[in-house]
């Protein structure tokens, strides 16, 4: 008789963190639930309260695997320009302006038309360490071992991507025009910074 094997917690966790996603995305940050949550995954409601902890809790969680992909998609970005830094780093600002736009969880976490700020905003302006944070340390080490050759400490990378950061959300947040546009300024703003 072959044995029962239950699934590992990480990968029960994810399927939570996904089937979250996809209720966001369907049908707003207001329709998640923990037992909706627990019938799409095939698991008690304790699992899921086990796993996830609260509803705020659960948001952070989706912001953090958000950020954990957004550098990824950075880390790709900047392997294709290996040798022009500027370069680089503006199509690493405008993949992710332009991913941003497309994704229902940014869209939530920004207060859009699914609703949703009362529990995803505080990350991002209140609990900055938890995203912006995480975000920052990363890609200003991605930046830096990607672009030895550029004159910063690694305290002076964690500057200019906090700023590069900084702009990406205002122009989430309050778009002055397209993508291209916005590289346009994030290239400049760049340059500045890494060509004196």
């Amino acid at each position: 008789m072959k044995a029962v094997t239950h699934p590992a917690p990480a990968r029960t966790r994810e399927k939570l963190l996904a089937a979250a996603a996809d209720v966001i995305e369907a049908d707003g940050w207001a329709a998640v639930t923990m037992g909706k949550l627990a019938a799409r995954v095939g698991v008690s409601r304790q699992t899921v309260y086990n796993e996830l902890g609260s509803k705020a809790e659960l948001a952070k969680a989706l912001m953090l695997r958000e950020t954990d992909r957004f550098v990824e998609r950075v880390t790709d970005d900047v392997a294709a320009q290996p040798d022009d830094p500027v370069e680089g780093v503006t199509a690493a600002f405008r993949h992710t302006l332009e991913a941003a736009h497309a994704n229902p969880l940014v869209e939530v976490a920004l207060g859009g038309a699914q609703g949703g700020r009362e529990d995803f905003l505080p990350l991002l302006t209140s609990q900055p360490e938890a995203v912006l944070g995480r975000a920052v340390e990363a890609v200003a080490a991605v930046f830096a071992r990607t672009y030895p050759g550029v004159p910063l400490t690694s305290s002076e990378w964690a500057v200019a991507v906090e700023a590069w950061m900084r702009l990406l959300l205002s122009h989430l947040v309050q778009p002055s025009g397209s993508a291209e546009y916005a590289a346009g300024q994030m290239r400049w703003v760049i340059g500045r910074m890494l060509r004196p």
